[in-house]
């Protein structure tokens, strides 16, 4: 038996608090983790008792149950979101950048032959391209409507979209600190860097919008961001269920995600391991992490639970 295996079953018969008490000398004898993982991962556990949602579970407090279910099954399918998840938010979304760590158990994980990763994401996917930089990792753009397939859409769709960008282009002037997003078959409207008023007022004029596009268009709310979209594009969950249709393997899904669109595919996933990442007490998600680089944190555990 492996010296991971060993660890497992015996968190298995341990208590809770057992199993609480020995995240940190687990931790300490994995020889990848250096001296500031290990300080990060303490100070997380420890004030993670004091984070809301009490329906919720921070995961690397819950690592005997996990790792088990990792090692019960022949094939685990990880799907991530990309801002907020695998990525910090940046004010200019094109400044993005991948943590190395987060590269690097990305790459390993995309070449086991047990692990397929996906990434699905608001973005399109030609510039995900340009972000992610690994050929074996899956890319779903438009929350999963946008794949390698070309994209079909009814004829009226892309004959009322100029309507739309003319209604919408006068916005920022109207309300200052909005960003419109030009996604080609959709508009985002960003109001991140708007005042709370600005931020009410937005959303009025982007409902007041819609009505006049119904029922061809509907609203797709983000935390910091409202995309006026196409009633075909549908959210993370329809995509999670048509990647996942069909399988027979024994596998393990893992959805990792941080905004109001990860919902949907928390809400597929009853029996997966979902993951929120950031404070919040409404989720569907399971398990939650603090920030992008617990997230890679996480990813690199998996790595070494696969060793």
């Amino acid at each position: 038996m492996s010296l991971i295996a060993r660890r497992v079953h015996t968190t298995a018969r341990r208590s809770p608090q057992q199993v609480d008490r020995g995240a940190t000398s687990r931790m300490s004898d994995s020889s990848p983790w250096t001296e500031s993982k290990r300080s990060l991962f303490e100070r997380s556990r420890l004030q993670s008792r004091n984070d809301a949602g009490a329906n919720r579970q921070y995961l690397f407090d819950c690592w005997g149950a996990v790792s088990a279910r990792i090692h019960a099954v022949k094939m685990i399918r990880l799907f991530l979101d990309f801002d907020g998840t695998l990525t910090t938010i940046c004010p200019t979304p094109g400044d993005v950048r991948l943590s190395d760590a987060a590269r690097r158990s990305l790459r390993r994980l995309s070449r086991h032959p047990r692990v397929r990763v996906t990434i699905v994401s608001g973005r399109r996917i030609s510039l995900l391209r340009k972000l992610v930089r690994l050929p074996g990792v899956r890319l779903l753009g438009l929350y999963g409507f946008e794949s390698d397939e070309k994209i079909a859409l009814p004829l009226a769709v892309p004959k009322e979209l100029p309507r739309l960008r003319a209604v919408l282009r006068p916005l920022p002037a109207e309300l200052p600190g909005i960003r419109l997003e030009d996604k080609g078959i959709s508009v985002a409207i960003h109001f991140r860097g708007a005042l709370a008023d600005t931020q009410l007022r937005t959303k009025d004029r982007i409902r007041e919008i819609v009505r006049k596009f119904q029922p061809g268009f509907h609203i797709i709310k983000t935390h910091s961001a409202w995309e006026i979209a196409p009633r075909q594009l549908e959210d993370k969950g329809a995509a999670l269920r048509k990647e996942l249709k069909g399988l027979r393997k024994s596998y393990l899904p893992i959805f990792i995600g941080d905004d109001l669109t990860d919902e949907p595919a928390f809400a597929v996933l009853p029996r997966g391991i979902t993951v929120h990442v950031g404070r919040t007490s409404r989720t569907k998600a399971r398990f939650w992490l603090r920030d992008p680089e617990e997230v890679a944190m996480f990813l690199g555990r998996i790595v070494e639970e696969l060793t």
